[in-house]
């Protein structure tokens, strides 16, 4: 069964709501789903998870891992969580892939203890799979196991549990988690979301003395119900947020307001959920800094990661004939189609120095014989994407966080060692068009694509004494702009 059918299934199962708030992104980090922009074990690294529980009730909760080129799944699991309890994992490599470690008694589904052998000195691992991606879902992208060694993550809660549910984790130690195993959605003890949850990341180097880390981001008021069905194991979480029988809505943050975008979830569309996501997500554009310093050896890299993307790009989750090669929008590409185990939208990028003068990006000289299944330089083509601002060949690791999903920006004239910059996303140099998420049942179409993300500076200090050599990092969120535009034509409007 694909998942255009899967979600069918639970609006016509689940959606019983009456009106209520509609989803937004919480400025103060907590909310009903957490959107995580990177994991990564490439070039020595690990990445350190924390989840909290702040509220005085049980959380039932769906944890997904995402591989960055197509965002098949590779990792999913339950999480219980405790009232006030927190949770704690490091994502780290044996090698090839990528391999889940947790210390934490709080009760997962399926139980931890069947997940593969102990870890050596006490906890639970289990590697990320390929299953997603290979055989008869094979992509295009590469098939091996390296391919979950970066990408991103999501948490979803589904439900809060009261009665003898919560009893079996609230202030046991260890908890019960044999009563957790399956829920059944029909149970008195099972209950809507109610928010509360917030996370942080960081991807760390030891050896080099290195760390990226960030928090989270938050929606809240994501689903009005209780999300756990007997076909539970089949849903698509990202896709099923809901503010009442057939429609969802999404507010937006809009200059000094709010606006309301309402989508549809039920008849002919198979989008308004995940549409409703994406529209918190939208960004004309995003701008931060940029540093290639050599004196200081500093190299800047920025992560977009585009969490919502494989609902729209994705052959295998839409449905669709192997000769269709148009994404749903805001994108572009159906996966794979156009461009060897990408999915690419373009971007158009300006950069400013400190005096305010512009900088020119440009591309790496074309070869001799062009591939046209090469993906293009500007743009963004997977679920996960490191724009690099360095010297490095376009094609390769980047030099920072070690991505093999980089998109490179450089050979500015004239030369620079920083400068502000701006990507504006879905634009193409010397084209008016730009990539659109349509409007739906009231509100305006968004100008954009929908990506979450941040910018990792790492500086080399080579004089601190003889032979040793000084890391130093900083991580800071990107900033981003919204822009509503007329449905009809794509012209911009005020957003109302």
């Amino acid at each position: 069964m694909n998942l255009k059918k899967r979600a069918g299934l639970l609006a016509v199962g689940l959606l019983a709501a009456t009106a209520a708030p509609a989803m937004y992104l919480n400025p103060q980090g907590r909310g009903q789903v957490l959107l995580f922009p990177y994991y990564s074990v490439n070039a020595g690294q690990s990445t350190l998870i924390s989840l909290v529980n702040g509220s005085e009730r049980v959380k039932y909760l769906h944890l997904q891992f995402r591989e960055g080129y197509n965002g098949r799944n590779v990792l999913d699991f339950k999480l219980i969580l405790a009232p006030n309890d927190a949770w704690t994992a490091t994502v780290f490599t044996t090698g090839d892939g990528a391999v889940l470690m947790t210390r934490d008694e709080s009760c997962t589904a399926p139980d931890k203890s069947s997940w593969a052998a102990p870890f050596p000195g006490g906890g639970y691992q289990q590697p990320f799979l390929p299953y997603a991606y290979t055989i008869d879902h094979a992509d295009g992208a590469p098939t091996t196991l390296a391919r979950t060694r970066e990408g991103l993550f999501d948490v979803v809660e589904i439900a809060e549990l009261s009665g003898p549910l919560a009893e079996a984790v609230s202030g046991r130690h260890p908890p019960n988690c044999a009563p957790l195993q399956i829920i059944d959605p029909t149970s008195p003890y099972v209950h809507p979301p109610g928010g509360g949850l917030y996370g942080d990341f960081a991807v760390v180097d030891v050896a080099e003395g290195t760390l990226f880390g960030g928090r989270a981001t938050a929606v809240d008021d994501f689903s009005q119900i209780a999300l756990v069905s007997d076909t539970a194991s089949l849903l698509d979480y990202l896709a099923i947020g809901n503010s009442r029988a057939g429609e969802v809505d999404a507010v937006i943050a809009s200059g000094s307001g709010r606006t309301t975008l309402t989508y549809a979830t039920s008849g002919a569309s198979i989008l308004g959920g995940i549409n409703a996501l994406s529209a918190l997500l939208m960004a004309d554009s995003v701008q931060g800094a940029m540093s290639r310093e050599a004196g200081v050896g500093s190299h800047t890299e920025w992560v977009l990661g585009a969490p919502t993307k494989y609902r729209y790009t994705d052959p295998e989750v839409l449905g669709l004939p192997a000769s269709a090669t148009a994404a749903a929008p805001p994108f572009d590409e159906v996966f794979g189609r156009l461009h060897d185990g990408a999915s690419c939208s373009s971007y158009v990028a300006a950069g400013y120095d400190r005096e305010g003068r512009a900088v020119n990006f440009v591309t790496d000289p074309e070869p001799a014989v062009v591939d046209p299944r090469r993906r293009p330089q500007h743009a963004l083509c997977y679920a996960t994407n490191v724009v690099h601002f360095s010297d490095l060949p376009a094609d390769g690791a980047t030099p920072v966080l070690g991505s093999l999903l980089g998109s490179k920006l450089w050979n500015p004239a004239p030369s620079v060692e920083t400068a502000n910059v701006r990507l504006t996303l879905g634009a193409r140099p010397g084209s008016t068009a730009r990539n659109v998420l349509p409007a739906g049942l009231r509100g305006p179409a968004l100008r954009g694509l929908p990506v979450i993300g941040f910018e990792a500076v790492r500086y080399v200090n080579g004089n601190l004494s003889p032979g040793v050599l000084a890391n130093y990092t900083v991580a800071a969120p990107l900033r981003s702009a919204i822009a509503c535009v007329n449905a009809s034509d794509g012209r911009e409007v005020p957003c109302p």
